[in-house]
């Protein structure tokens, strides 16, 4: 077995135990639900943790599906380290600056200002442009379709209303 599969496999097993740790403990011993709690419209404050405890837990297991498969078939040893001659170059490093700053012009600025649904159309697009995508209707539609799947998925299946920002409150105050 190569050392990076064997060092890959000590992380999956530390951080399953992390992840088991944060939402069969810290969760229920951190985040209390109101007694009230539980109408149909409302969706119980330990959810997103355990959303994303399972997340978590369905992509380490994915991997050791993926690593257990390639064992299998003797392909083990072929399987290649992720570490690149290109992480913490400068050009890298640049371009986690900009990721970051654009992470946070869009929670911060884009967010309240255009709301949810025009800022995530606009950052999917552009995300979807820099990783490749020449046709600027193709990352368009890309962003519409991440807009419209988040707006069925939280507005209408689990009726978490996100927010509309400025624009949307001028648009409501004509009807809209």
């Amino acid at each position: 077995m190569p050392d990076h599969v064997r060092g890959e496999l000590i992380v999956i097993a530390v951080l399953m135990l992390a992840v088991a740790a944060f939402a069969l403990w810290y969760v229920p011993a951190s985040i209390d639900v109101p007694r009230s709690f539980g109408s149909d419209s409302e969706i119980s404050p330990r959810f997103t943790p355990y959303l994303l405890s399972a997340i978590m837990a369905v992509v380490m297991i994915g991997r050791l599906i993926v690593l257990g498969a390639a064992a299998l078939t003797g392909r083990l040893d072929e399987t290649e380290a992720d570490i690149t001659p290109a992480l913490g170059t400068r050009k890298e490093t640049r371009r986690g600056i900009i990721l970051n700053l654009l992470t946070n012009l869009y929670a911060f600025l884009l967010i309240p200002v255009a709301g949810f649904y025009v800022a995530s159309f606009a950052l999917v697009g552009y995300l979807v442009h820099r990783l490749g995508e020449d046709r600027p209707w193709m990352a368009g539609l890309i962003g519409f379709a991440c807009a419209v799947f988040v707006y069925l998925l939280f507005e209408r299946l689990l009726s978490v209303r996100l927010p509309d920002g400025a624009l949307g409150d001028f648009i409501e105050q004509f009807g809209g």
